[in-house]
């Protein structure tokens, strides 16, 4: 298998080479699937990320849900990789990122954490952008959160490289739907 770096590069090229257009329908199809996994378990607390280049569009679920509580992460430490989280408004932060003004929540208060990816597997490994925020994020969250991987199926049941300190999510949502790992299945 590639090395992580390389592996990062061709899978963003890959996802940058997906039409426009197609990105734009299948994140609205997404955000109807989101909208239908948090009525039927009555989730109203989400904690998300908003998109940077040809990432998955969730704004579509956001500005569909003005009274559901929204939740944004913040990077406050690289070393170690931390985040905090808080909502609405955002800024720009490090990276071109979009980051709530304040952010003050270590561990996001939500029901259900949306978890960005390049690339995932079947069992819920996810290749991010190798920063490791989201893994010592998902390694001190309580088991009964709900994680969902999010991204385009083109990115979905992909060979992801898995390292020690690589934790999984339980659940994979793109333009096709929730797909349940494991246990959640």
């Amino acid at each position: 298998m590639e090395p992580k770096s390389v592996l990062r590069d061709q899978l963003k090229a890959r996802r940058d080479a997906l039409p426009a257009d197609s990105r734009g329908t299948w994140s609205r199809a997404v955000a109807d699937h989101l909208d239908r996994l948090c009525r039927d378990r009555r989730l109203s607390r989400i904690g998300a990320f908003w998109p940077i280049g040809s990432e998955i569009d969730l704004r579509p679920a956001v500005a569909a849900h003005p009274d559901w509580l929204w939740f944004f992460p913040r990077v406050v430490s690289t070393h170690p990789p931390r985040l905090a989280w808080g909502t609405e408004p955002l800024e720009q932060g490090p990276w071109g990122l979009q980051e709530p003004v304040l952010a003050q929540h270590f561990l996001p208060p939500v029901q259900l954490l949306l978890v960005p990816g390049l690339a995932f597997d079947d069992d819920g490994h996810r290749l991010g952008y190798g920063r490791g925020f989201y893994d010592a994020l998902l390694a001190r969250l309580p088991e009964e959160l709900l994680t969902v991987g999010v991204g385009f199926e083109a990115q979905m049941h992909l060979d992801v490289p898995v390292d020690p300190h690589d934790w999984p999510v339980v659940s994979l949502l793109s333009e096709r739907g929730l797909r349940r790992l494991g246990a959640e299945g």
